[in-house]
């Protein structure tokens, strides 16, 4: 009794010990592939994770939100980024959580921003089981819209938003893929609300 006690309990941590070990590997696994153009109407591209200590440079910092605890969050800074590159970036669970072309200065309405950036870029969030929850797009490094899903993938609403002054514009609602409602604001919380176009 007392060996069969013994060998439940060594398969009980060994057990134990493999998953912890899986998700060690999981962690590990850094996406790395490279296209380089051919000619002018290419781009290079770079499929990159962001826990590569290679291409990123990773910094726990502390954040603070109004009305809100400190917590601690990650970021991350590419090292060595190439203009003109698009990117794909992937988290730690490889998940794509971000793709856009580098651009190490950009003119916007005449104005030139010498601050290496991905000035036309989306953004990627998902929630706490891994489904895709949202796409955020800027262009000319301004908010433009966001996309959001449901579990199934499917698109609920779009947010669009004013590119000069971030401001929302525009809210349309989604069900089966099809629109239902749109919302056009004309100040912060006011809206009309157009028919369906069904």
């Amino acid at each position: 009794m007392k060996i069969r006690s013994i060998l439940i309990l060594l398969t009980v941590l060994t057990m134990g010990c493999q998953c912890s070990t899986s998700n060690a590997q999981k962690k590990n696994s850094i996406i790395s592939k490279v296209y380089h153009a051919k000619g002018d109407h290419e781009t290079d591209t770079f499929w990159v994770s962001q826990n590569d200590t290679t291409v990123f440079k990773a910094e726990e910092t502390i954040q603070r939100r109004h009305h809100q605890d400190a917590v601690l969050v990650m970021q991350y800074e590419l090292r060595n980024p190439r203009d003109g590159a698009y990117y794909f970036i992937y988290n730690e669970d490889q998940q794509l959580i971000q793709e856009g072309v580098y651009t190490a200065s950009y003119t916007y309405e005449g104005r030139i921003n010498k601050q290496g950036n991905f000035y036309n870029v989306k953004n990627y969030r998902y929630n706490h089981n891994g489904s895709l929850e949202a796409i955020h797009y800027q262009e000319d490094g301004r908010n433009l819209k966001i996309e959001f899903y449901d579990q199934n993938r499917q698109l609920t609403q779009i947010t669009w938003f004013n590119k000069k002054s971030s401001d929302k514009e525009k809210v349309e609602f989604y069900k089966n893929g099809k629109l239902k409602e749109t919302r056009i604001y004309t100040a912060f919380e006011t809206y009309y609300t157009l028919p369906s176009p069904n």
